[in-house]
């Protein structure tokens, strides 16, 4: 678990400096503000036989980190929406990473890049996956291996460089990365932590319910 989290935080550190050298910035902007925060590593299962078409498994929403990163899942059912509104469905090459934009990266860049909404849910195709991979004797579960990649909770949330334009700055109005992720957090309570630190400070899993 420790191997393939840090795989996957090197490839979202790697691609944050890609995209700070393409969006004008420094290099660093991003990768440094990353550095020793608390990184989510939160692999997801879902047992397929207990469910049905129709089923969500994560409703529509985004998410409140800077960066999210997944593996391949082993079934389809992830959809996104794109900045149309238009619901697209989310088919990963073998051997490729996805990366999703989140409310962090929304805030850095005053809303150029917004965070995307996106949705897990057992589809028709779901069903014909886990149909074939019952008969050939594969595990019947929806694995998702994701990382929430994070800034640093003592680092001011503000547009950068081209991206702080008064508009901007009047929209995304400066927060620490640790206030911002309470505000998000406002609505849901915590109801399991299981945590295991690591040299590079990988937290393992998080469950959070909606407040009844």
């Amino acid at each position: 678990m420790d191997k393939w989290g840090n795989l996957m935080l090197g490839a979202v550190t790697t691609v944050s400096e890609m995209l700070a050298v393409g969006l004008g910035l420094p290099q660093t902007a991003f990768s440094e503000r990353m550095q020793r925060a608390p990184q989510l590593l939160a692999p997801t299962g879902s047992e397929l036989q207990k469910f049905d078409v129709g089923t969500v498994f994560a409703g529509f929403h985004y998410d409140l980190n800077f960066l999210t990163i997944h593996g391949k899942s082993r079934y389809p059912g992830l959809f996104i929406w794109l900045k149309d509104g238009t619901k697209q469905k989310v088919k990963v090459p073998d051997g490729c990473l996805l990366l999703q934009s989140a409310k962090q990266l929304e805030i850095l860049t005053g809303g150029y890049i917004p965070a995307g909404y996106h949705e897990v849910i057992y589809t028709e195709d779901t069903k014909q996956a886990y149909e074939k991979a019952v008969k050939e004797g594969r595990v019947p579960w929806r694995v998702s291996s994701t990382l929430f990649a994070t800034m640093r909770y003592d680092v001011t949330l503000e547009p950068l460089g081209i991206f702080a334009t008064e508009e901007a700055k009047a929209k995304y109005p400066a927060i620490s990365a640790y206030d911002q992720v309470m505000d998000e957090l406002k609505p849901v309570s915590y109801t399991h932590l299981r945590a295991h630190e690591t040299g590079r400070n990988l937290v393992c899993r998080l469950l959070l319910e909606k407040k009844k």
